[in-house]
C-alpha cells in the first residue's frame, strides 16, 4: 500500500517548490513559524527578478512543475509577478499554489492570468469554531467557497487534511461527503514532525495506516496506482467510487521516487525538506553569472538524497514554514 524510504535516485523530469515567504497568518500548532529560526527579513528574500533569472535554468535541469508555497504565499503582494516570471522562463512547466485560502478568492484572477492552472487548499475542519481554534482567524465557510471558485477557474483543485488524533479525525468522512458534493478531491495528511512542536506532534499523530483503517471501515478505502511514481499522495477508492489520496511522509516515506528541489524564500536550494543548509544561491543571483549559477544548480540536481529521518543522518528541527509546505 505504502513504500518504504531509500536514497533518491535520478528523476527524468523534476518538480519544485518555492517558498516565497516563511510567514503565515495562522498558527496551527503543528506549524510554528519563526519557533526554530529567525524570520527571513524582506531584503534578503528572493525577488520577481531573481526568480526570473532563475527560471530558464530550472526548465533546462528538467523542471516541468512548479508548486508555490510558503508560510503562506499569498501573503507576498508581487506573487503574480512571480509566477509570471516562471511562465516566461519556464514556458512548458505547469505553475501550481499551495495556500491556506484566506486571501484566495482576491487573488485568484489575477495568479490565474500570471500562469497558476493548479492550486491546493489547506483546511483541517468543517466546522467554523474548530477550524478558528485548529488553524487561527477566518472563516472556513469563505475559504471553501474559494476553492470552489478556483475549482470553476483552474485545470485542477484538491484540498489537504492534517489528521490530527482527538482534534479532527472524527471528520474523514465528513470531508469525504464535501469532496462527494463538490468534486474536489480530499488528501489526508500524516503529521510530519519536523521539531518545531514535537510535543504536540507526538500527542495527536495518527499514522497513515490508522487513517487508511478509519476510512476503509467508515466507507471503504480501496488501493489504486498512484497517478505517477513521484507522487506523494498514496490513493484509494472509497466503495461509491470516489478517490482520494493519503500522504503518510513520516511512516511511509517515499525518497526513493521523489522528484522534488525546494527554493527557499531566502535562496537555499535542498533536495530534501529535511535537508539543512542547502545550497545558496543569493551570490550567484548578485553576480548575475548565469554560466555559474547553471553549474551550481546541476550540482544541487546532481547531489540530492534522502534526508528523512528514516535515513541514517541527523535530525534537525525545522518549521515547514521554512522549506515550504
Amino acid at each position: 500500500m505504502f513504500r518504504g524510504s531509500a536514497p533518491a535516485r535520478a528523476p527524468s523530469t523534476w518538480t519544485l517548490r518555492v517558498s516565497v515567504l516563511d510567514r503565515c497568518q495562522y498558527r496551527c500548532p503543528y506549524c510554528r513559524p519563526g519557533a526554530v529560526a529567525p524570520y527571513v527579513e524582506p531584503a534578503t528574500r528572493l525577488t520577481a527578478e531573481d526568480y526570473a533569472a532563475l527560471a530558464p535554468l530550472f526548465a533546462r535541469r528538467g523542471v516541468t512543475k512548479v508548486r508555490f508555497t510558503g508560510g503562506e504565499p499569498l501573503l507576498r503582494r508581487d506573487l503574480p509577478e512571480i509566477v509570471a516570471a516562471f511562465r516566461r522562463g519556464a514556458p512548458e512547466a505547469t505553475l501550481a499554489l499551495t495556500t491556506n485560502g484566506q486571501h484566495l478568492a482576491e487573488r485568484l484572477p489575477a495568479l490565474a492570468e500570471a500562469g497558476v492552472t493548479r492550486a491546493t487548499v489547506h483546511v483541517d475542519s468543517l466546522r467554523p469554531e474548530r477550524y478558528r481554534a485548529l488553524m487561527g482567524d477566518g472563516d472556513v465557510r469563505d475559504v471553501l467557497a474559494a476553492t470552489l471558485a478556483a475549482r470553476d477557474l483552474l485545470d485542477e483543485v484538491k484540498l489537504n487534511v492534517v489528521v490530527q488524533r482527538g482534534r479532527n479525525d472524527d471528520e474523514l468522512s465528513d470531508f469525504l461527503s464535501w469532496s462527494r458534493a463538490t468534486g474536489v478531491e480530499v488528501r489526508f495528511i500524516e503529521l510530519m514532525n519536523t521539531g518545531s512542536a514535537a510535543d504536540y506532534t507526538r500527542s495527536v499523530f495518527m499514522t497513515g495506516q490508522e487513517i487508511a483503517n478509519a476510512l476503509a471501515a467508515a466507507g471503504g478505502a480501496a488501493p489504486v496506482p498512484r497517478r505517477e511514481a513521484s507522487a506523494p499522495a498514496a490513493r484509494f477508492r472509497a466503495d461509491d467510487g470516489l478517490e482520494f489520496g493519503i500522504i503518510a511522509s513520516d511512516t511511509q516515506p517515499f525518497c526513493e521516487d521523489c522528484n522534488r528541489m525546494r527554493l527557499s524564500a531566502d535562496g537555499r536550494l535542498l533536495g530534501c525538506l529535511y535537508e539543512a543548509g542547502g545550497l545558496d544561491l543569493r551570490a550567484s543571483l548578485a553576480a548575475g553569472d548565469q554560466a555559474e549559477l547553471a553549474a551550481r544548480l546541476g550540482q544541487a540536481f546532481a547531489d540530492k538524497r534522502s534526508h528523512h529521518p528514516d535515513v541514517d543522518v541527523e535530525r534537525v528541527p525545522f518549521s515547514m514554514a521554512q522549506t515550504g509546505g
